[in-house]
């Protein structure tokens, strides 16, 4: 719980007072991505930002099948579609007890979000962004993190996530190889596909 707290705070303070780079209008990546104008920004930058539209479905699939405690995780499992990392951490902070013995909401949005299927096509999609990150090139996205504050701040969000889900993959899911979640996107997937399996 502390280190969640102290990682939220330094999320939180990199995001508005050390993250480098130019703001909104005139950030120039910015407005590329937020156009899909993607032909003008280095593939391994479109590759992690599109990463992060991938993540909230995993948290999605790796809490909403587990929301049996006193707070619910479904407003914050929406709001990281937009935020990312930033209202996740909270809700693991401010949760509190389980008070339920079967998660809210119905049964069929449990089966669906665990569907074999919908694994399988994310991680797809997964793998796909590993095609496109490896067009790109570490020293564009490195110019890319000093010159864009939406890149050097999504870079520490994805950061954040991987970590993230490890942690929620251990701890509520009990899983043994939890440790493959560190491979981006497509690691928490292979682990929620291959679950069974993998119960410690």
């Amino acid at each position: 719980m502390k280190v969640k707290i102290v990682v939220f705070l330094a999320l939180l303070g990199y995001a508005l007072f050390l993250a480098p780079g130019a703001n909104n209008a005139d950030d120039t990546i910015f407005t590329s991505l937020i156009t899909g104008s993607f032909d003008e920004v280095d593939p391994l930058v479109v590759a992690v930002f599109s990463m992060l539209g991938l993540y909230p479905l995993i948290f999605a699939m790796l809490l909403l099948p587990k929301d049996v405690y006193r707070i619910p995780a479904w407003p914050f499992s929406i709001l990281a579609f937009g935020l990312g990392a930033f209202p996740l951490l909270p809700y693991l902070i401010i949760r509190g007890k389980v008070t339920r013995q079967s998660p809210r909401g119905p049964g069929f949005l449990q089966k669906a979000l665990l569907h074999p299927l919908l694994i399988v096509l994310a991680a797809i999609i997964a793998l796909l962004l590993y095609v496109t990150a490896l067009q790109g090139s570490i020293s564009a996205f490195q110019d890319a993190f000093m010159s864009s504050h939406l890149v050097s701040v999504m870079t520490v969000d994805f950061l954040v996530l991987i970590w993230l889900s490890y942690d929620v993959l251990k701890k509520e899911w009990g899983l043994r190889y939890s440790w493959l979640a560190f491979i981006p996107a497509f690691g928490p997937l292979v682990l929620l596909l291959m679950r069974k399996r993998f119960v410690a």
